[in-house]
């Protein structure tokens, strides 16, 4: 009896730390982690990017310092300054849409995320990007959307806005 019970016992105890390890790779798992946008950090500033077609063309685009264009933006997230970049990018680009109807409804350009631009953002993905719809504003939204292009006259210093197009950056 006591020799059952001593194997009994080794069983268990391989079991326990069998679920133990088990445990601890599904915690470790990219299913449990932080969303993939994560891994870049919210956008906290904006850059001035060119097409590369006209040298005094440029397009103001939220980014974060270190990693460039590669950025989020959700609730309650981002600079004032990149989140107004988007959202005037949304009412200028995208006007006469429910987006920017929204944005403008919920104080226009004012760079808080709120709850305007969340459903804005996520009516722009459903409805007009073709990528997920979940009102995040990451890489693969800023790669699907038009920008306001602006033109800057050197001799003056005079900025213009040309048209809405979607930059190869």
């Amino acid at each position: 009896m006591q020799r059952v019970s001593t194997t009994l016992r080794k069983r268990i105890g391989v079991l326990g730390a069998l679920a133990l390890l088990f445990a601890a790779g599904l915690t470790a798992s990219p299913m449990m982690t932080a969303p993939a946008h994560a891994a870049y950090g919210p956008c906290n500033t904006t850059v001035k990017r060119t097409d590369g077609l006209a040298i005094n063309n440029y397009y103001t685009v939220p980014a974060r310092t270190g990693n460039g264009l590669s950025c989020y933006m959700q609730w309650q997230t981002g600079s004032s300054n990149a989140v107004k970049a988007l959202q005037r990018a949304v009412l200028r680009c995208y006007d006469n849409t429910y987006a920017a109807d929204r944005i403008r409804a919920t104080g226009g350009a004012d760079g808080n995320y709120g709850t305007g631009t969340v459903d804005a953002v996520r009516w722009l993905q459903a409805n007009r990007l073709g990528v997920s719809a979940d009102g995040v504003y990451g890489p693969a939204t800023r790669q699907a959307m038009w920008w306001p292009a602006y033109y800057r006259d050197p001799s003056n210093g005079d900025v213009d806005f040309i048209n809405c197009y979607n930059p190869p950056f």
